[in-house]
């Protein structure tokens, strides 16, 4: 798996939970896959310019809920 998109989404999932308590975790992870999918990319770090997009199913499908985790 991809790492870069990786860390993103489960950093973003937690991070809406500590600013949300009473956020569930499965809407948690439903916003933060939206929000890689419409604003993710990996850089090239010379010019910054985008390689490519997050927004493929490949970055983010792969993760499942299991549980609430509360």
């Amino acid at each position: 798996m991809e790492t870069t998109s990786a860390k993103a989404l489960t950093t973003d999932i937690f991070r809406r939970q500590a600013e949300d308590p009473n956020l569930a975790r499965a809407e948690a992870l439903r916003r933060a896959a939206m929000a890689l999918m419409e604003t993710g990319a990996l850089k090239d770090p010379g010019s910054g310019w985008a390689l490519y997009s997050f927004a493929h199913p490949l970055f983010w499908a792969p993760f499942s809920l299991i549980g609430d985790g509360r």
